[in-house]
């Protein structure tokens, strides 16, 4: 590979696996549908974009309009932030074939760190941002005041693009820095709001400051520069797997009896399905962002939010504290896709193996419900409705997303990234929530018309607690459905 058209080389390598995957043509209905909700999602962030001006005109009457949406942007980047940190997968898998050629380790990381760029989150700023300018501030402003201010914030845009590879680094070898992630997040906006957005209106000063004076673009490129080689470095000296497992003690190792023993070979079961969110990339991630849901509750709940109805609290009250069990337990099986052969074959009764799996969620929902408790002192009937919903999504739903499990039979690779990654995922996934929020609300509304919603939420905790008395009827029939479809799921695990 000559050293010019590597790059080149290595993303045409990279477009070919992609389109000759089995899950590329078996995905390709699947690809058309998000294919048409992201045209839809660029049209609205298009037309945002067009009617920004006029919206932040009326917002702030007194402030000029670059000046405005810069402080908005203040926001913007500690949410990109957030979010890329969640969901943009570290480049570090792709390069695995080409270590053992004689190629520069460097070119490698420079070539990982380079396609980042192409990262969706870059460029769907863009949608909103130049409509914004040429409708908003290109007629008003003088010179390249407009240019340079486009200019500006898309280097700030790719500079967040290589500091998230830094943290998420950082966050493979020591597990805190995600709460470090978090509470600096939350300082931010406290600290500008208390001081009366002080923050944001200097940073919105800084980036119009650079657009007026076309010589100060030397610092944003410079920053992006800098985070950019920082990155590279920083990538480069922990590459190794082994460099990471030094500095991370291993957890539940040894031949010590724990808690969930107890339990028998379910308890046991219980323990590998921690194990596997412990030890593997997509299902971590996955878990560490159903977390983060938690937080809505101080937007959702409060004094202002009081009027809102029961059936209201009910919906919310039925995800939170059912999250886990919704983000982790939709693919239920499709975890352990890569080795199920070996659990179908290991001498594991069925009735343990999806006995696992309920306790697992019992588990899931029980600590979710704890965390939601604090919000009741917003309001008492919080935690009724709470209570009825973890009853309902403990007795009733989890053994309805078992059951939905075993009609799907797709593959994932544990080690990819959770973001923009549909692998493993079928039609079923993108719908199972109506009937887990809808049969509970049913029951609910019929009490709510006749004035009695009490009535209803102890109608849904009275059908929990049915639920979780006949568990072992529920199980036997998830199994007795799996045994009919079990060839199935098999040969699509071996061939998706």
């Amino acid at each position: 590979m000559p050293g010019a058209p590597l790059f080149l080389t290595l993303l045409t390598h990279h477009w070919k696996q992609t389109i000759r995957s089995s899950y590329f043509e078996k995905g390709m209905l699947m690809r058309i549908f998000l294919g048409l909700m992201f045209l839809y999602l660029a049209i609205n962030l298009f037309i945002v974009g067009l009617l920004t001006g006029k919206m932040l005109s009326e917002a702030f009457p007194d402030e000029d309009l670059a000046f405005a949406f810069s402080r908005m942007l203040f926001y913007y980047f500690i949410g990109d932030f957030l979010v890329r940190f969640f969901f943009q997968p570290l480049p570090v898998i792709s390069i695995m074939p080409y270590l053992h050629l004689p190629l520069k380790r460097s070119r490698l990381f420079n070539f990982l760190l380079i396609k980042s760029g192409l990262s969706l989150f870059n460029f769907l700023p863009l949608l909103i941002l130049v409509p914004f300018v040429l409708r908003s501030l290109l007629p008003d402003s003088e010179g390249g005041f407009a240019l340079f201010w486009l200019l500006t914030v898309m280097l700030l845009v790719f500079s967040n693009n290589f500091l998230v590879f830094i943290i998420k680094k950082a966050y493979a070898l020591r597990s805190i820095t995600l709460f470090i992630v978090l509470a600096a997040a939350a300082l931010l906006i406290l600290c500008d709001v208390k001081t009366g957005y002080l923050l944001s209106r200097e940073f919105a000063s800084a980036i119009t400051g650079i657009a007026q004076h076309a010589f100060l673009l030397v610092l944003p490129l410079a920053l992006l520069l800098i985070i950019y080689f920082a990155s590279r470095v920083f990538l480069f000296q922990n590459r190794y797997i082994e460099i990471a497992a030094k500095k991370e003690k291993l957890l539940f190792s040894g031949n010590r009896r724990s808690f969930l023993d107890s339990f028998g070979s379910a308890g046991r079961q219980v323990m590998m399905e921690i194990k596997l969110i412990l030890r593997n990339n997509r299902p971590r991630k996955v878990f560490s962002m159903s977390w983060i849901f938690f937080l809505y509750g101080f937007f959702i709940y409060g004094p202002h939010r009081q009027s809102s109805g029961t059936g209201f609290y009910l919906v919310i009250g039925l995800v939170m504290t059912g999250i886990i069990m919704f983000q982790y337990g939709q693919m239920v099986m499709s975890w352990e896709s890569g080795f199920f052969d070996k659990i179908c074959t290991s001498g594991l009764s069925m009735q343990d193996y999806f006995r696992g799996k309920f306790l697992f969620f019992l588990a899931a929902n029980l600590i979710s419900f704890l965390i939601t408790l604090p919000f009741a002192f917003y309001g008492l009937r919080i935690a009724f409705i709470n209570l009825a919903a973890f009853l309902f999504n403990s007795g009733i739903n989890s053994f309805l997303i078992l059951l939905l499990g075993t009609y799907n039979s797709r593959r994932i690779d544990l080690s990819k990234g959770a973001f923009f990654n549909y692998e493993g995922m079928s039609f079923i996934n993108f719908f199972y929530l109506f009937p887990v929020i809808g049969i509970p609300f049913f029951i609910y509304l019929p009490f709510s018309i006749l004035g009695h919603p009490a009535w209803g939420l102890t109608a849904i905790g009275l059908a929990g607690i049915t639920g979780l008395a006949f568990s072992g009827v529920f199980i036997r029939s998830i199994v007795k459905q799996f045994n009919s479809r079990k060839y199935k799921i098999l040969n699509g695990f071996r061939t998706s």
